[in-house]
């Protein structure tokens, strides 16, 4: 059985755009958050994830770890990004597209980050 993720991060970036696009196998959440310039493009390297959901500021975190321990979180504040996990594509299993790019800019696959197979479970108390 593997280790339980519990995230320590202290800050979560807050996505500039993002859109839902048709994948071969499922839908795929694409997300630009320029102010990751050192974002990770290696699935392999991504060691766990987690949903939480922050009531104070009424927003579902989608945190992931690395396998070198660096952790990074996205915030899903539910006027801003989270209307995006309010579609029907969020309601099953998903991938999310992370670019620290604009959505318009990226020409390449070396500047993304895939994450396949994501579940949102979603929060009792959130009501979206």
């Amino acid at each position: 059985m593997s280790e339980r993720y519990v995230p320590k991060i202290q800050e979560a970036a807050i996505p500039e755009d993002g859109g839902w696009v048709e994948g071969e196998k499922c839908p795929i959440l694409l997300l630009s958050i320029p102010a990751w310039e050192d974002l990770e493009t290696d699935s392999e390297q991504i060691r766990a994830y987690v949903w939480m959901y922050d009531r104070g500021q009424d927003a579902y975190l989608f945190c992931y770890q690395l396998k070198d321990g660096t952790e990074k979180a996205i915030a899903f504040i539910s006027d801003h990004a989270g209307l995006l996990l309010k579609e029907e594509h969020a309601k099953g299993t998903f991938s999310m597209m992370i670019m620290n790019q604009g959505l318009q800019e990226v020409s390449s696959s070396n500047s993304v980050l895939l994450i396949e197979n994501i579940n949102l479970v979603r929060h009792p108390s959130a009501g979206w």
